[in-house]
């Protein structure tokens, strides 16, 4: 299943889907905005009595997904100063690297999907294995272009439940120039990913935004949806590791009431040559709208890179 998406369209989307869409129909995707330059010193930092972190009051509606991310207080070196612009930037010039040197990759993506019946216990998994390509590029107007393609046809009944989860893995865009300055970030200090220290950067949507990262269409209406999360992003490489995302706010017109994603990058190497670019690994899904309530997993395995620069293949991430 195949996804342009152009800033001209009357949805003003100009990434990738971001969420799903169902049979009847609902589509997520990431919006586009202008091109523009981002200097540090117009990075909007979180107001320190915007959000506060929170006791987790999901667990009981929710035993099945993670603790809201405004629950979560990961621990930090207290010795360590973190300057929010400076890690924003430099996360920022990844990103770009990567819009840079990626023109498609293709890969097995392996969709996990179970199901949450009404006494909220996930149900026995569904295993579907899908072809999958994905392009990414930035048009002359600073708009993000992609597309995603699936051979659904080895699938009778296409995506499990009818409803297709797209273009997490985009959602690294967060931290492009081209987007960051619709985010309120807070830089929470020097924390740990498995093993490697890292920066936490907590950001949310601000509301008053014309574009989103992020929106969902169903029965031809967009409904805009507003993110809140936490990255890690690693201090030696300045890459975004690892991303945990939340709404901001529900949809009661919808009942979107959870969509809890978790998103891991991992480096991957070209065969002869030093180069590695950081791609999605996995992502992970906690849904509920409309009476669909799910947990999904995404895996992606065997890459193959076409790079505009670097016309090579690779294989399985390290």
């Amino acid at each position: 299943m195949g996804n342009t998406i152009h800033p001209c369209h009357l949805f003003i989307f100009g990434l990738t889907l971001v969420s799903l869409f169902a049979a009847d129909t609902a589509i997520a995707q990431h919006e586009g905005t202008t091109k523009q330059d981002l200097p540090s010193n117009n990075l909007i930092a979180v107001p320190s009595d915007l959000k506060p972190p929170a006791e987790n009051t999901r667990s009981s509606l929710y035993p099945w997904a993670p603790p809201d991310i405004d629950a979560l207080q990961p621990p930090v070196a207290e010795a360590a100063s973190c300057s929010l612009p400076d890690v924003v930037s430099q996360a920022g010039l990844r990103v770009q690297e990567l819009v840079h040197n990626l023109d498609r990759f293709s890969a097995t993506e392996v969709i996990q999907h179970q199901p949450v019946n009404r006494s909220g216990k996930l149900q026995r998994p569904e295993i579907q294995k899908y072809n999958y390509v994905y392009s990414m590029k930035e048009g002359s107007d600073g708009y993000m272009i992609s597309e995603e393609d699936r051979d659904l046809g080895r699938s009778p009944n296409g995506f499990p439940d009818q409803v297709a989860t797209i273009g997490s893995t985009g959602l690294v865009l967060i931290f492009h120039p081209n987007y960051v300055k619709n985010f309120r970030m807070s830089c929470e200090g020097l924390g740990d990913w498995h093993g490697e220290p890292a920066w936490q950067i907590r950001f949310e949507e601000m509301p008053d935004q014309l574009h989103r990262m992020s929106s969902i269409v169903m029965g031809g209406t967009a409904y805009d949806v507003r993110l809140r999360g936490i990255a890690w992003i690693l201090q030696d490489s300045y890459q975004v590791a690892h991303l945990e995302i939340d709404l901001a706010e529900t949809i009661p017109k919808i009942r979107l009431r959870l969509d809890h994603q978790i998103i891991d990058f991992l480096p991957v190497s070209f065969p002869q040559s030093d180069t590695k670019i950081w791609l999605p690994s996995s992502a992970e899904l906690y849904l509920d709208f409309r009476g669909h309530r799910f947990y999904r997993r995404l895996s992606y395995l065997e890459f193959k890179l076409f790079s505009v620069k670097i016309q090579e293949q690779f294989g399985k991430p390290r």
